[in-house]
């Protein structure tokens, strides 16, 4: 009896297209590893005097990606008797006489890869994975390496499969927009709509979680949308429109009330800096970022001690505050810092003296709080006032910066995601900070509460 494949309706034009190259980019949970897996078996099926290569960028990753997958789908189908798993090297040997080939093909393993020779012609060459690459480049080589042994008498393909990544401007994105309406080109875009009736409830459950309580997220992974995620983490930061001057600030605060002052802490005590953001919002809902403080102690070569930084963000504090007149207005002022400086915390829960609330601040949902920025720039509800410096109160100086050497217009415009978290090579205090400060009040208002007397701490 003929065995019947179904497979999912985005994957048929695998089989159907006219076309030699496929390209399926697609966001996690869309069921690519399980349509490479089916697309091996009926291609090992249909040409047995063919072999078949199956290449990711790392040879070692092989064994626990396709390898598994293409195992585990004849197993699911009936048909584990159809393959004769073997290693060293990894490959798979099939009952109608033909091999399935794995091999890496990025960095020292694409040396090793490159004399292929295979004892017949290819139908199938597959990349997994392929975002995973350096670069176009790399991809192309690879590519080159194998197609030499695709016979041309047959319907063969190769498919390139890989996810979206999350820095737009990554080679691998770049490489599908490119491409996308090539002639030469089957593009497959599915997701776990495409194929949900396949899903079990607990993955369903757990998208729907993650549709609800983090919505970008879920939008990047599970539906493959380029948004906020896949550029800089402040990709709706624009320095033309949200870093303004002195005299815009006032113009545009004309006639408006002061609320609150929001105090952005990122506190570090050892070699990282410490960064406070303190946001000024008006009766219109607007936030104004003002002068900000920044201690960096690989400039100075000395970490200092929780006291001494508090002492120096006391002094901080009590000058802004003389300087706008926060006591005498009776506004209302709260300090959100990282939980990780718990010992700052403490000490600035005890010295800082006013109008204040001290509190630790944890990014349980980085992805939702650094959203509410993006956010708020898009809307033009918080701007950054340029006051030509920032604050050094350990050498007790004002140090003059141009907006190319400012230290938070740096970091909003370097700061990029990396493995769904912020990149812990770049810099990130200052953009911490704002996001804490931010986070506090403009992503939950009216829960914000505030003492009406000195010395209330929380």
């Amino acid at each position: 009896m003929k065995q019947v494949i179904e497979m999912a309706r985005p994957y048929e034009r695998i089989l159907t297209t006219d076309k030699t190259t496929v390209v399926m980019y697609s966001p996690r949970i869309s069921g690519k590893s399980f349509a490479l897996g089916q697309t091996v078996y009926l291609f090992a099926n249909k040409y047995p005097k063919h072999d078949i290569v199956v290449t990711r960028a790392h040879y070692n990753s092989l064994e626990d990606s396709l390898y598994n997958e293409i195992i585990s789908f004849a197993e699911s189908n009936g048909t584990s008797d159809f393959y004769y798993p073997l290693k060293s090297p990894l490959r798979i040997k099939t009952r109608k006489g033909n091999t399935i080939f794995f091999k890496g093909i990025g960095g020292s393993d694409y040396s090793r890869s490159k004399g292929f020779k295979g004892t017949k012609p290819l139908s199938l060459i597959i990349c997994d994975e392929a975002q995973q690459l350096k670069d176009e480049q790399s991809l192309r080589q690879a590519i080159a390496t194998f197609i030499r042994s695709v016979d041309s008498k047959i319907q063969s393909r190769i498919i390139i499969a890989g996810n979206p990544e999350m820095v737009k401007a990554h080679w691998w994105n770049a490489y599908c927009r490119k491409y996308r309406f090539a002639d030469v080109y089957e593009f497959i875009d599915a997701n776990y709509l495409s194929i949900k009736k396949y899903l079990s409830p607990v993955t369903l459950e757990e998208i729907e979680n993650e549709r609800k309580y983090n919505p970008q997220m879920y939008k990047f992974l599970y539906l493959g949308e380029l948004n906020d995620l896949a550029g800089g983490a402040y990709a709706q930061f624009k320095r033309d429109k949200h870093y303004i001057s002195v005299s815009q600030w006032q113009r545009e605060t004309a006639g408006q009330r002061l609320c609150y002052i929001i105090w952005g802490g990122d506190g570090a005590i050892t070699k990282d800096s410490t960064g406070i953001i303190p946001i000024a919002v008006y009766s219109n809902g607007r936030g104004y970022v003002l002068e900000r403080f920044y201690y960096n102690p690989q400039e100075t070569g000395i970490i200092l001690a929780p006291s001494q930084i508090t002492e120096m963000i006391i002094r901080y504090v009590d000058e802004i505050c003389e300087r706008y007149d926060i006591y005498e207005q009776n506004v209302g002022s709260y300090f959100a810092i990282d939980c990780a400086a718990a010992d700052l915390i403490t000490q600035l829960r005890y010295q800082i003296y006013g109008y204040h609330i001290v509190k630790g601040f944890t990014q349980k949902n980085i992805i939702n709080n650094n959203a509410v920025v993006n956010n708020c720039f898009a809307k033009n509800m918080i701007k950054i006032v340029d006051f030509g410096g920032y604050n050094d109160f350990y050498y007790n100086r004002f140090v003059p910066t141009t907006v190319d050497t400012e230290p938070l217009i740096y970091q909003l415009e370097s700061v990029v995601w990396k493995d769904y978290k912020l990149d812990p090579t770049i810099p990130n205090d200052y953009t911490d900070a704002l996001t804490y400060g931010v986070n506090v009040y403009f992503n939950n208002p009216d829960n914000l509460y505030l003492p009406e007397r000195k010395g209330a701490y929380d």
